[in-house]
């Protein structure tokens, strides 16, 4: 896990990005939060990061957030989906289908792969993903 999570913190590093990054539960269950180099945000809370991904939080610490989320099916999104947001594929679906009906907001941005994932996130100025998941949802991840 410490090579992977090394080889992880290179990678971002090498490409411009800023990683934070948590361990948390029982279970060392990885969660990675995963913003580009331009948002000195060092710690993050869960429930922020649902507040972000449903659309109801724009800004953290005074800074304007894009989130980006990975394509649907995609084993990432759906552990995210499930230890973070507490939703399945399809009531997450649902959920933005309303509110983009009613006029409260779009989605975030999805990415087809992790490749694209990148690309993005390099050449966006306040970009935010998740990777992995923790397995306790009331726990904040922090930078490494």
């Amino acid at each position: 896990m410490i090579t992977r999570t090394a080889s992880f913190v290179k990678a971002a590093a090498s490409i411009g990005l800023y990683l934070m990054l948590g361990v948390v539960g029982a279970a060392s269950a990885e969660v990675y939060v995963v913003s580009s180099a331009t948002l000195p945000i060092n710690e993050i809370a869960i429930r922020e990061l649902r507040s972000i991904y449903k659309g109801r939080l724009s800004q953290v610490n005074g800074y304007r957030l894009t989130p980006l989320n990975l394509a649907p099916g995609t084993n990432d999104r759906d552990a995210f989906l499930e230890r973070i947001m507490d939703l399945n594929e399809l009531d997450y679906t649902g959920y933005w289908h309303v509110r983009r009906y009613t006029g409260q907001g779009t989605p975030p941005t999805e990415v087809g792969n992790k490749e694209e994932l990148f690309t993005t996130l390099k050449n966006s100025l306040a970009a935010l993903v998740i990777f992995g998941c923790p397995m306790a949802s009331n726990q904040s991840c922090q930078t490494a």
